[in-house]
């Protein structure tokens, strides 16, 4: 696939390199608003036929792109999905999809009937290890599912005006890190109803910590922790009524997974190598690839509506922490 950069940013930055890395696509075009920016991006991890543009619509007018990953802050993602989707590209849209539900139901709506693919880059769920705990679910292994525990605090430079905290830019702990455990819960079941949620807020607006717990359609529970004011374990287990699974540190690329029988004891264990962002966003630049040259419209991994129902659980703890 030839693909097409929007944003050449941090995260650009350790897609581009793993995409050379772990596949056999290529960067076709870039475009910011700066066309030094972009051709000082093309010139690290492009080749000799890669453009660089001045502006977004370049790239989306450029013949040669097949796909375009978008990667500006959360606000500018819902508009620039949409104007690639009406110039008949392919989406691989940066998590979070959108700010809200809303948005991200814009986004479907207009894939759909332009029909284009579209996927939410949950690159996590794509990595080895979340193959993994996707076939450990499946297998019925854990028997009825009863329990699921998610975190996810990173410590952040406490900087006013930084994108992390400005709400403008969809700042905060929910939507950056927040998304992680929240997903990971997805993936087991479904939410019926958000039960409680609360945490702590920032003088800018945007939500430090927060602690939430889910009702799941399994009858399952699910208590959710994120923060962009400490380090938290970073991991998750799922508690059923005949086996635990452990995923250990950290959630998005977890490095270790340990099956647990109900007297404690291990049934067993694996090993996996850590990614990080540099190593690991290959997998779902190749996943989208495989579904757009089988013709898929979207992932049967990350379906859209699945990337909806989470937008949807964004929502619902956004508006009880801000109602205190």
């Amino acid at each position: 696939m030839n693909w097409g950069i929007l944003g050449p940013g941090w995260i650009a930055e350790q897609f581009a390199t793993s995409l050379n890395t772990l596949t056999r696509s290529r960067i076709a075009a870039v475009g910011s608003r700066s066309q030094e920016r972009s051709a000082q991006f093309a010139q690290r991890h492009g080749d000799s036929k890669t453009r660089a543009y001045d502006s977004y619509d370049q790239v989306l007018n450029d013949p040669s792109v097949d796909v375009v990953y978008i990667a500006v802050p959360h606000s500018g993602h819902a508009e620039l999905a949409i104007r690639a989707i009406n110039a008949g590209k392919h989406v691989l849209v940066e998590k979070p999809m959108t700010l809200d539900a809303g948005q991200t139901q814009q986004v479907i709506t207009a894939a759909r009937a332009a029909g284009v693919f579209a996927m939410e880059a949950m690159w996590s769920r794509l990595l080895p290890v979340g193959n993994v705990i996707a076939q450990v679910i499946e297998s019925g292994l854990l028997g009825r599912v009863i329990s699921i525990n998610a975190d996810f605090g990173a410590k952040f430079a406490v900087d006013p005006a930084s994108r992390i905290y400005d709400p403008a830019l969809g700042g905060g702990a929910l939507l950056d890190v927040g998304i992680y455990p929240i997903a990971f819960s997805a993936m087991v079941s479904p939410v019926r109803q958000l039960l409680h949620a609360s945490g702590r807020m920032t003088e800018t607006g945007v939500d430090a910590s927060f602690t939430a717990v889910l009702a799941n359609q399994d009858g399952s529970t699910t208590s959710v922790f994120s923060s962009i004011e400490t380090d938290s374990p970073q991991s998750a287990w799922i508690a059923g009524t005949d086996a635990t699974l452990e995923v250990q540190r950290p959630i998005f690329a977890g490095s270790r997974l340990v099956l647990r029988n109900c007297d404690g004891s291990i049934a067993d264990s694996q090993e996996f190598s850590e990614h990080s962002a540099a190593t690991g966003l290959g997998w779902e630049a190749a996943h989208a690839a495989r579904c757009i040259g089988e013709g898929l419209l979207e992932s049967p991994v990350i379906p859209l509506d699945e990337s909806l129902a989470i937008a949807q659980t964004m929502d619902r703890i956004a508006a009880e922490l801000r109602s205190g």
